[in-house]
């Protein structure tokens, strides 16, 4: 049964609780790497590519979390352009139960072209701009940007103009020397999770962490139990 959060106006309608647990307030975007690196099987047993690895990670955990908020996606590296660095597609804005969407979007691509990791970002600000506040960017990236951006500069902007907008980044076997790298400034600045990841397992995990809302995953099973009476 769905009952309304106990919010006002109109939030209490977007936002429906079911009986498993509350539904998260706080839009995310997720800005997926679909670049040419993608392809890359630099694993101790070799294939599948990282691609793949991906589509499975996404394929377990999304069905889960996005029971729990609305997700939007972007995908950058394959597209119409010549110029991969202009390919930075907006697939969909934050949507309710999304999950299977992303996943049919995921195992579609293709991976092709170079990283344009800051476009992507500022792309998904201009798309929570004017939704509700806060909201949170999940980046998973196995590169640094490729297309003359520059993710700290991007950071910087983005943390000045808004405060309650938090990027988290999963740097998917990324070299051991992006201690210092810009997509983990990317984090860092916005007040976000970086999370490592060098298997599916830990990859699947990553999701898990930066997808799943502090707001319910702050309750005690039973205030979710209580809160998800009718």
């Amino acid at each position: 049964m769905l009952v309304a959060l106990p919010l006002a106006g109109n939030d209490a309608r977007r936002y429906p609780l079911t009986s498993e647990g509350a539904h998260c307030t706080s839009d995310a975007m997720i800005v997926l790497d679909a670049s040419g690196s993608m392809l890359a099987s630099d694993f101790p047993e070799g294939a599948p590519n990282r691609m793949l690895r991906v589509q499975a990670a996404l394929s377990q955990v999304l069905p889960e979390v996005a029971r729990m908020r609305r997700i939007g996606l972007i995908v950058y590296g394959p597209g119409q352009h010549d110029n991969s660095c202009r390919n930075v597609e907006l697939k969909f804005k934050p949507s309710p139960d999304a999950g299977r969407k992303i996943i049919d979007i995921a195992e579609r691509i293709r991976p092709f072209g170079r990283t344009a990791l800051s476009r992507s970002v500022e792309l998904a600000v201009d798309v929570l701009r004017n939704g509700p506040q806060p909201a949170e960017i999940v980046v998973l990236t196995d590169g640094e940007d490729t297309c003359g951006g520059d993710p700290c500069q991007s950071a910087r902007r983005i943390k000045a103009e808004f405060a309650k907008l938090k990027i988290h980044v999963i740097g998917f076997r990324l070299p051991s020397n992006s201690e210092k790298s810009g997509a983990r400034c990317l984090a860092e600045v916005t007040g976000g999770k970086f999370v490592a990841a060098e298997s599916t397992d830990e990859l699947s995990e990553a999701l898990r962490q930066t997808l799943t809302c502090a707001e319910i995953s702050m309750l005690s099973p039973a205030r979710l139990h209580a809160v998800g009476r009718h």
